[in-house]
C-alpha cells in the first residue's frame, strides 16, 4: 500500500475538520509538507474545509433557532394551557440554554478580535477573512469540550 492509502483520509480529516496546518499534519504523520500539499491540491481540501466550516456555522445558527422556537412554544403553551413541555424537550432546552450564550458571546468576541486584526492587513480578501474567522472559532470550540 502507498502513503495515501495509509494516511490520506486521516490527513484530510486533520486538515478539513481539525484545521491543522500542513506542517503539523506532516509532523504528526511523519510525511513531508510537499506530499501533503500535493494531496491537498488533488483532493480539493481547501474547498472541503470551507464547506465544512460553512456547515458548522449553519449548524450553530440552526441550533440557536431550534432552541429559540422550542422555548417560545413552551412558554406559549404554559401561558395558554398551563401545560409544560415533555421531559425530553425541557432537558434539551436546559442543556442548550447554558451553552448557547457562552458560544454566542465567544463567537462575537472572536469575530470582533479577528476582524480588527485582519482589517489591518492591506491585501486581505473578504472571503479569506471569513474563512480565517470561521477556522479560528471552530478550532477553539472544538477544544472547549463539554462543560
Amino acid at each position: 500500500m502507498g502513503k495515501f492509502e495509509d494516511y490520506g483520509i486521516l490527513a484530510e480529516q486533520y486538515y478539513v475538520e481539525n484545521q491543522l496546518p500542513i506542517s503539523a499534519i506532516a509532523k504528526k504523520l511523519h510525511l513531508t509538507d510537499k506530499t501533503l500539499h500535493d494531496w491537498k491540491i488533488k483532493g480539493h481540501w481547501e474547498d472541503k474545509r470551507k464547506d465544512y466550516l460553512t456547515s458548522q456555522c449553519s449548524c450553530n445558527k440552526n441550533l440557536y433557532e431550534l432552541v429559540r422556537l422550542l422555548t417560545e412554544k413552551a412558554v406559549a403553551e404554559i401561558r395558554t394551557n398551563g401545560n409544560y413541555p415533555d421531559a425530553a424537550a425541557l432537558n434539551f432546552i436546559g442543556k442548550m440554554a447554558d451553552k448557547l450564550p457562552k458560544i454566542k458571546n465567544f463567537e462575537e468576541n472572536e469575530v470582533n478580535e479577528l476582524m480588527t486584526k485582519l482589517s489591518e492587513k492591506e491585501n486581505t480578501k473578504n472571503e479569506d477573512m471569513k474563512l480565517k474567522i470561521a477556522e479560528s472559532i471552530n478550532a477553539k470550540l472544538m477544544g472547549m469540550g463539554e462543560s
